[in-house]
């Protein structure tokens, strides 16, 4: 076989998208739905220190979505992760504390924020992308 024949056997890769990218989509997304948003920084102390100067579990993105018909808004912690990360022990504690407070906590990526809201009603899922379709129930509060 050669190599020619083999790539066009293999299944086309799609490459994933980073973190970082999917953030700035997803905060572009609710500032587009006329969302306050607020990213946490990562800055890091000067040095060797490979912390960042956060308190850990806090999510990446937080924001105040408007009401449809009332004043009062919709606050929601985004936790942004790649396809098949996994939340971190304090991430985990952070997220069981919102959801103990009644606060809309998402983690996942940016077909999981969709998925929210989706279900929050601020997108019809008609509005979302192909690749971006998200199944009728999700996990998230």
């Amino acid at each position: 076989m050669t190599l020619r024949a083999r790539s066009t056997l293999a299944a086309p890769r799609c490459r994933q998208q980073p973190e970082k990218a999917q953030q700035e989509q997803g905060i572009a997304l609710l500032r587009s739905l006329g969302a306050t948003v607020y990213r946490l920084g990562v800055s890091r102390r000067a040095g060797d220190w490979q912390g960042t100067m956060q308190t850990p579990g806090l999510p990446d993105v937080m924001a105040f979505l408007p009401h449809r018909g009332s004043p009062v808004r919709t606050f929601v912690c985004w936790e942004v992760k790649a396809p098949g990360g996994r939340l971190r022990p304090e991430q985990l504690e952070f997220q069981a504390r919102c959801f103990d407070a009644g606060v809309a906590h998402v983690a996942g990526d940016l077909t999981a924020l969709m998925a929210w809201l989706v279900g929050a009603k601020f997108l019809r899922a008609d509005q979302l992308p192909a690749h971006r379709q998200v199944p009728a129930a999700s996990g998230d509060r």
